[in-house]
């Protein structure tokens, strides 16, 4: 049974992560990588001490990548654009409606007139991978420079 909740968990966490990526709870790497962002900031001269230490706090407390996003908001890097996030997040959703809506109508086909093959598969493979690529890109972001 714990094996089977365990891995009910991590599903959960992958469709969350895939519909709404700013709830992802936020990893020791994210905050490497947003830490990174505001070094690099104040390394450039473009933030003052001041602030980076407000932002420096703001992203040792925080819990989730949509906090990270808030604190660093402005700086050059450290979290995907909102743009790509919100793409990722639509797209996502709509593949998983989509593929879920196709095998139920192909199972209700399949009671009534027999099973034919997974033609639920032509659709759902190609959003697969846009999903995936979205996915990606999006996790790029989140991942310190050279790993």
């Amino acid at each position: 049974m714990t094996t089977l909740t365990t891995t009910v968990d991590r599903s959960v966490d992958t469709i969350t992560g895939l519909v709404w990526p700013d709830a992802r709870r936020a990893s020791d790497e994210d905050r490497a990588t947003a830490e990174a962002a505001v070094e690099a900031a104040v390394t450039a001269g473009t933030l003052p001490a001041s602030e980076a230490g407000y932002r420096r706090a703001s992203i040792g407390t925080a819990r989730s990548r949509g906090d990270l996003r808030h604190a660093v908001r402005g700086l050059a890097g450290g979290v995907p654009p909102e743009g790509l996030t919100t793409a990722l997040g639509v797209a996502s959703s709509l593949w998983l409606v989509m593929t879920v809506a196709q095998v139920v109508v192909w199972l209700v086909i399949g009671i009534a007139a027999g099973l034919d093959g997974p033609w639920w598969l032509y659709s759902t493979l190609p959003g697969a991978v846009v999903v995936g690529v979205l996915w990606l890109v999006n996790e790029s972001h989140h991942r310190p420079r050279g790993k």
